[in-house]
């Protein structure tokens, strides 16, 4: 291997070590359980490829309460998947499920 090939090699690895990878479904709930429900309110509120999605289904903030004195906020992930996120009385996310065919992880 030449020296040209060497540093292709290398910079090719690092260029991919650097590419994002799209989380799986559940490792992204897992990942906001432990966060306040405004935080992930504020990304939910940011441009999506979903939003065409969203507006012909007429999607619209929703929220219920729990008998534990939980709530929860159910998110839009895709087509035909929703995120129900159980948040405590604090505001803190406490737990999640999917619901829905669409969904990637169940």
């Amino acid at each position: 291997m030449t020296r040209v090939h060497v540093w292709g090699w290398l910079g090719l690895m690092v260029v991919l070590q650097g590419c994002p990878t799209i989380p799986s479904l559940k490792n992204y709930t897992k990942g906001w359980v432990g966060r306040p429900i405004e935080e992930l309110k504020e990304v939910d509120a940011l441009p999506s490829v979903y939003d065409d999605y969203a507006m012909r289904i007429g999607w619209q903030e929703t929220t219920y309460r729990l008998d534990n004195g939980n709530w929860v906020y159910v998110q839009l992930d895709s087509k035909d998947c929703f995120i129900h996120w159980e948040v405590n009385p604090q505001g803190i996310i406490v737990g999640s499920r999917t619901e829905g065919k669409g969904c990637r992880w169940q």
